[in-house]
């Protein structure tokens, strides 16, 4: 039995010295038997009790279990695939133990073993008809073996393929499987590097390897009848055969487009009409411009063409002698004057004269309706009165806010640390700010005047910074505020009392329209 299973893979690894599979872009699925050899990577116990990698061949056949795998492949080119491959079936679970005398024992037990993973394969094919293509593969499975936990292997393999028929393939090969669950000293963990060998099949679809078929003959050659100029008229058929020109002018041009051919055109650059020979009436008048004085403006015959003058120096249709604007084209609603924003206001007295606006505030806009024009006004998407720029004015609790804020806002001592007993004015500021889009603020810090002056100034001007970057974290644009340290300067209240010196250490919060 042990020779005729020996027979079989020899005979089988020979089989496979013929061919690999051509994938071009196609998908593939093979299934193939495999021999799981768990014993071959490490060798026995020896006699003396310790462990040795002396490979006994007729004991690694003996012990060599089987199982199955089935694989979907899909070629990114003709060397080059992908494949994900399942494979299970028993593996001769061997765990080598170290007794209380430094000796080594071996137990074995066959336990089922499962793996999914996948490969990349590259394939030595040099032309397209090759049968015989050897291929190396490597990548990472996933294996559960027994009772032990999931190990991860990285396995490489060798192999050939021999194709048989256009989409049908015999396989053979043979792969070392490296585990992540490696043998050590002193322990009793199974032992999973192991080898494996395959023979099966492969079957794949979506591509065709027929032949390229020959390119057809080409068509015979027709003598094409002369056309000097390559209008589509024959030469024999052309009036005009050095000049492109239009089949039904028998092949002479028609320069304008005015379905008049040039020869029979007194104008025949320009398109015009069949009643002046080809050439244009522009304005209408009956006279062709060509003998019209006055080709753009209607007149009459008896004067070439022209009408009849009038003293319109800007030629807006309304007389110099009633036109406000005599040198400006404009409408005769606004007595000659233009209207440029067509807004009902003339230029003359528009002070938006390209922007549409309300006669009340002498055509300009003003898109928030608060009855201040947009040019004069400071929040032009916000109403407000006059009195404030257009602006909305703060309300009061808003103002009181901005005041409390001055000696509610508090820092851990001689430091620019905000205390979290702060942060709630603070939020109160960023909603204001919010509220208000069109105002920006100052942030002002000072201290009393205990201490080097430059020292404090530097901390006055931390403290300002670190509430800017707070109310810049809420939401607040940075562009909108600045912040400044002034340091001991501007006290209001005596520095020589405690609670003067408290109110001196402050930040304050100006809000302002620029």
């Amino acid at each position: 039995m042990k020779k005729r299973l020996l027979t079989i893979v020899i005979a089988l690894v020979l089989v496979s010295q013929v061919g690999m599979a051509q994938y071009e872009g196609g998908h593939g699925f093979s299934f193939r038997y495999l021999g799981i050899d768990s014993y071959s990577p490490y060798g026995d116990v020896q006699d003396d009790g310790s462990l040795g990698f002396d490979f006994d061949r007729e004991r690694a056949f003996e012990e060599m279990q089987q199982g199955v795998e089935m694989t979907y492949h899909y070629g990114i080119r003709d060397y080059l695939a992908i494949s994900v491959p399942f494979k299970t079936g028993l593996f001769r679970q061997r765990d080598v133990r170290l007794d209380s005398l430094q000796q080594f024992s071996v137990a074995a037990d066959n336990v089922m073993l499962y793996s999914l993973g996948t490969r990349l394969k590259l394939s030595a094919k040099f032309k397209k008809d090759q049968i015989l293509v050897p291929y190396l593969s490597a990548g990472i499975d996933a294996t559960k073996i027994g009772d032990n936990d999931m190990a991860m292997q990285f396995p490489i393999e060798a192999g050939l393929n021999l194709r048989v028929a256009n989409n049908f393939y015999l396989s053979a090969s043979t792969e070392y499987r490296v585990s992540s669950d490696e043998i050590q000293d002193k322990n009793n963990r199974s032992l999973t590097n192991n080898m494996m060998h395959a023979i099966g099949f492969h079957w794949h679809w979506g591509t065709k390897e027929d032949e390229t078929p020959p390119p057809p003959p080409p068509p015979p050659v027709v003598e094409e009848p002369s056309d000097k100029d390559g209008d589509g008229v024959v030469d024999e058929e052309d009036t005009c055969p050095d000049v492109a020109g239009l089949a039904k002018f028998a092949g002479c041009p028609d320069t304008d487009g005015d379905d008049i051919q040039d020869s029979a055109d007194d104008c025949p650059e320009v398109a015009g009409i069949a009643a002046f020979n080809g050439c244009p009436d522009t304005d209408g008048d009956g006279l062709a411009d060509n003998k019209d004085e006055c080709p753009t403006e209607a007149g009459s015959i008896s004067n070439n063409g022209c009408p009849v003058k009038v003293e319109d120096r800007d030629n807006d249709g309304v007389e110099d002698s009633a036109d406000d604007c005599p040198d400006t084209p404009g409408a005769a609603a606004f007595n000659g004057c233009p209207d440029t924003d067509g807004d009902g206001v003339a230029d003359k007295n528009d002070q938006c004269p390209s922007t549409p606006g309300k006669k009340a505030l002498n055509g300009c806009p003003d898109k928030d309706g608060d009855g201040v024009a947009d040019k004069s006004d400071k929040c032009p998407t916000t109403a407000g009165p006059a009195s404030n720029n257009g602006c909305p004015e703060i309300k009061t609790e808003d103002k009181e806010t901005l005041t409390f804020a001055t000696q509610a806002v508090e820092f851990e001592t001689g430091k620019s640390v905000i205390r979290s007993s702060s942060y709630p004015v603070l939020d109160k500021i960023a909603d204001i700010m919010a509220k208000y889009p069109n105002y920006s603020m100052t942030i002002s810090g000072y201290t009393d005047n205990v201490g080097n002056d430059e020292n404090n100034r530097k901390l006055s001007e931390k403290r300002a910074r670190a509430c800017y970057d707070y109310l810049v974290g809420k939401g607040v644009a940075g562009n909108r505020m600045f912040s400044t340290g002034y340091g001991e300067e501007s006290p209001v209240a005596d520095n020589s009392t405690k609670e003067g010196r408290q109110r001196n250490r402050r930040v304050e919060f100006n809000i302002f329209l620029k």
